[in-house]
């Protein structure tokens, strides 16, 4: 079975060099963070810039990840041909179009196509787009739809973008007319080295992100207020509510960061868990969320 790379695009470059920006300046900023923290935790200069600083870096390495997600796809991107069917391939993905569907093969589509996410033209094309009349395109191209070798089936259209177009076409045109041994089923087969079913789960997404935010909430609100913290907190107290144990003021901040913590235990026993009990696997997340509430409970309980 022959396999097409596809063609090269300023795309992949232009997505490349945001990527190592990204990283150079988030690698700056928890430099720069490093070098105030390795002080006695007494003399911290704790506060709502700090935290802005913190944020800025967590913003910017969850930007160079997807970057280099959408360059990891880009690069992986390649198609295959066999009588049954045409295979698209990305990250140990899959999507099949049945060799007995397609109906003809055109180059370029001169009508505009819209309602793709623009987070999806990064790096390569990818995602669905609508046609006037409304036919739906599935782009798994490096090059826009005008260049592209454009796949019809009864139904819908594919876009795609191999290397060698003359030869691609003549192999496809060659595999039509032998006709097919086996019927398959139109579809995305999804990798597993990504664990797309866990985070295309809504239950265990919503988990994920509200614990997320929940938590940069707690720990923005402590390090906003952090200036105006006694030297010494109540950490513990009795049943009667009198405090029986102190603390320095520091610590607090280690109640976000228990929060995190069990956030990301959750996250990988999930990862785990999810193919052979997904149930098990979205309750952990929910729980998650509930664990970050619970925690800045107890951080209103410690400073009233």
């Amino acid at each position: 079975m022959r396999r097409w790379t596809a063609q090269p695009s300023w795309r992949l470059w232009v997505a490349l060099a945001a990527c190592i920006a990204a990283l150079g300046v988030a690698g700056y900023l928890l430099a720069s963070l490093v070098t105030l923290l390795v002080q006695p935790p007494e003399l911290w200069p704790i506060d709502g810039r700090l935290f802005l600083r913190q944020v800025a870096a967590l913003a910017l390495l969850t930007c160079a990840a997807f970057l280099a997600y959408r360059v990891a796809a880009a690069q992986s991107l390649a198609y295959t041909l066999d009588r049954n069917g045409l295979y698209i391939l990305w990250l140990g993905n899959r999507a099949i179009v049945p060799m007995g569907r397609i109906e003809s093969i055109e180059s370029g589509l001169s009508a505009p196509a819209r309602g793709a996410s623009p987070f999806a033209s990064i790096a390569y094309l990818s995602g669905s787009a609508r046609l006037p009349e409304g036919r739906e395109v599935h782009r798994f191209s490096t090059v826009p739809l005008k260049r592209a070798l454009i796949i019809h089936t009864p139904s819908e259209s594919y876009a795609v973008s191999p290397r060698d177009v003359d030869g691609f076409v003549q192999d496809l045109e060659q595999l039509r007319r032998l006709g097919v041994v086996q019927q398959l089923a139109p579809g995305v087969e999804a990798g597993r080295v990504f664990a797309y079913n866990f985070w295309r789960d809504p239950l265990v997404r919503g988990g994920v992100i509200g614990a997320i935010l929940l938590n940069l909430a707690l720990l923005g609100a402590l390090m906003v207020l952090y200036p105006s913290f006694p030297p010494l907190i109540g950490w513990r107290s009795d049943a009667t509510g009198a405090i029986v144990e102190m603390a320095f003021r520091y610590q607090i901040l280690l109640l976000p960061l228990a929060g995190a913590a069990i956030l990301f235990l959750n996250v990988g026993v999930g990862l785990w868990l999810y193919g052979r009990e997904p149930v098990g696997a979205r309750m952990l997340q929910v729980t998650s969320a509930l664990v970050q509430v619970l925690f800045g409970v107890a951080a209103l309980t410690m400073l009233r």
